[in-house]
């Protein structure tokens, strides 16, 4: 068999098995998700049908990306599998040809997708997440806090029955809940301009934000009042602060370098965003590796009973890489290993395994 036609062949193969695959995974995820919403729908006043099927369309591309390096791990094993269980690969070991040749095509559809996902995929699926947060915030009725980090530091909306406050701060020193070199814009409901409020320190105290040694302009007077503290009402708290800016899933790639950077100039804990950084530029690795992991277990002579043997090896195989990821995300964001050792340790681990697996396999 030219060489040319045994790659088509069994890149056409993978490619099948890894789709198939993926079809019925991102069904089955949708529809979990569908049922989530509907019941979110049903809890919010004017949700319907439509909020629920929009949520889950927007999600969806977010959430089936995490489903990706487990469909190419066991796609790839039914893949292989199917090949063993024709003799087909042992025709081809027969040949001369070795492992690494048979398994070439589909290791480099993985690494192709794996950086058509980080590049391409991931920057539109982040996008339709944030838009999928906005719109069940809005449906809430939750949009007192809506929190933005640009190169001036940190952007605050709030808004109640009574008025809308728009607060700019360069700094949150958590140690303190405080906020640094601070400006508050306060509007009417009628969006009229009121005050503008700066002070150099703003506390944050139960549902207070108390600003100390503020200056104050009404609109219309040109003349600034002075007062040692000014207070002023809010639900922010530090914590809440923190969870309003955008969570790592609605933030690119290409967006992460820039906004860890002001993030971390805003005082703002950046672990998370540091690991999902990380966790993407990892992700062709990661693919790689789950093609590796399938041809170490499935290339294997069959045996009666084998296809049992096969379907328990690979639910342990991507249990033990879910937990194996879990346990590394969680180190990382405590602070007990470095965060990029953290994202890239799985599949480093796992690449490691299959490589001396399938030499093992190859060395006879």
């Amino acid at each position: 068999m030219p060489p040319a036609t045994l790659f088509n062949y069994i890149a056409k193969r993978a490619l099948a098995a890894v789709g198939g695959l993926f079809a019925v995974f991102a069904c089955l995820i949708l529809l979990v998700d569908l049922i989530e919403n509907l019941r979110f729908a049903g809890k919010t006043a004017g949700g319907d049908f439509s909020l629920a099927l929009s949520l889950t369309l927007l999600r969806g591309p977010s959430l089936t990306q995490t489903l990706i390096p487990f469909v190419f791990l066991f796609g790839c094993i039914w893949m292989f599998h199917e090949l063993n269980r024709r003799s087909e690969i042992s025709v081809m070991r027969s040949a001369g040809l070795s492992v690494w040749r048979l398994i070439g095509p589909a290791a480099l559809i993985a690494a192709v997708a794996g950086l058509v996902l980080i590049t391409i995929v991931d920057p539109m699926s982040a996008s339709l997440r944030a838009q999928a947060e906005f719109l069940k915030s809005r449906q809430q009725g939750d949009r007192q806090n809506i929190v933005q980090i640009f190169d001036d530091g940190i952007w605050l909306r709030q808004e109640d029955e009574t008025k809308k406050l728009i607060i700019n701060a360069r700094l949150l020193d958590e140690s303190r809940n405080a906020l640094e070199d601070v400006t508050i814009l306060r509007f009417g409901m009628d969006n009229e301009f009121l005050e503008r409020i700066d002070a150099e320190q703003a506390y944050l105290s139960g549902k207070t934000l108390e600003l100390h040694d503020a200056r104050l302009r009404m609109a219309g007077v040109t003349e600034e009042r002075f007062t040692p503290i000014y207070a002023i009402e809010t639900s922010l708290t530090a914590n809440n602060l923190r969870e309003r800016v955008a969570p790592p899933e609605s933030v690119s790639l290409w967006r992460l370098p820039r906004f860890i950077l002001l993030a971390q100039s805003a005082g703002l804990p950046t672990v998370r965003y540091d690991i999902r950084f990380h966790d993407l530029c990892s992700t062709p690795l990661k693919l790689l590796a789950m093609v590796l992991i399938a041809a170490a277990f499935s290339m294997r002579p069959t045996r009666s009973g084998g296809s049992l043997r096969l379907a328990a090896i690979s639910i342990l195989a991507g249990f033990i890489l879910y937990i194996l990821s879990e346990i590394s995300t969680a180190l990382g964001e405590s602070g007990f290993v470095p965060v990029a050792l953290a994202a890239w340790t799985p599949a480093i681990v796992a690449s490691l395994f299959a490589i001396t697996t399938l030499l093992h396999l190859e060395d006879g």
